[in-house]
């Protein structure tokens, strides 16, 4: 019976060694080993760059002369690209014939290496690549600055006057359309603008073209001078009309 007690409390010894043995050495386990970051969880941390340079470069503001541009490659079936922003990844607006003549208030930007131009059509404003333009240059009417082809028009009433160096056209809502031998075109230095005349026994028309901002009601198209037009015909009163004009791109090189 004896022999027995001592056995138990023999083996209830050991035991109670062997857990204080595993106790003693959690505790002296060192902090570091205990708070250590599986491998796994390092490797789904993202690398950090080192520079910004990984950033969407900032457009850089330019300026070039305002005026009338057109595309330097005119040949047949190239069109020109307008984006909605200053980059080749942008939506594309619209596409237009290379001959089109376009407004541009100058600004351009240059992103990485492009340079873009801000034009515009009519309401159509948007952002080509600056290489691909060039300023367009009216063949004028000799001594003056009115190109030798171009048309002016209105909407209130509706009237339009179309001219190249030979014949002037005038139509209006009405169905009224009269072509009439185009007479003479000077310019008047004094009001920066060119008085231009035509007609026949039938019509007489003289329109003086004001190289501003027109003010008047625009055409759907590129907007470049002020029109005061006069009708006058046997036997009625004069009708004067007012408009905006715009170029033929004929009339430009």
């Amino acid at each position: 019976m004896t022999s027995d007690f001592s056995g138990n409390a023999f083996h209830k010894f050991l035991t109670l060694m062997l857990v204080s043995s595993i106790s003693m050495g959690m505790l002296s386990r060192p902090a570091t080993a205990q708070l250590e970051t599986p491998p796994s969880s390092q490797k789904d941390k993202a690398p950090v760059s080192g520079t910004a340079s990984e950033q969407p470069a900032t457009p850089q503001a330019l300026k070039v002369p305002p005026g009338y541009y057109s595309q330097v490659d005119q040949s047949l079936g190239v069109l020109l690209s307008i984006y909605d922003a200053p980059s080749d990844d942008a939506a594309v607006i619209v596409q237009l014939p290379g001959d089109t003549i376009l407004n541009s208030d100058g600004e351009q930007k240059q992103v990485d290496d492009l340079h873009w131009q801000h034009v515009s059509l009519g309401e159509i404003e948007g952002w080509v690549e600056a290489q691909k333009l060039k300023a367009a240059i009216p063949v004028p009417f000799a001594g003056t600055d009115l190109p030798v082809l171009g048309v002016c028009g209105g909407t209130e009433p509706s009237w339009s006057i179309e001219w190249n160096s030979s014949v002037v056209t005038y139509s209006n809502i009405t169905g009224l359309l009269h072509r009439v031998p185009f007479q003479s075109v000077k310019a008047e230095t004094d009001k920066n603008a060119t008085l231009l005349q035509a007609g026949n026994e039938s019509i007489d028309l003289k329109m003086t073209i004001s190289e501003k901002q027109c003010t008047f009601t625009p055409l759907d198209s590129f907007v470049w001078g002020e029109a005061v037009a006069t009708i006058t015909q046997p036997g009625q009163k004069p009708v004067t009309l007012k408009g905006c004009c715009r170029p033929v791109s004929d009339g430009y090189r």
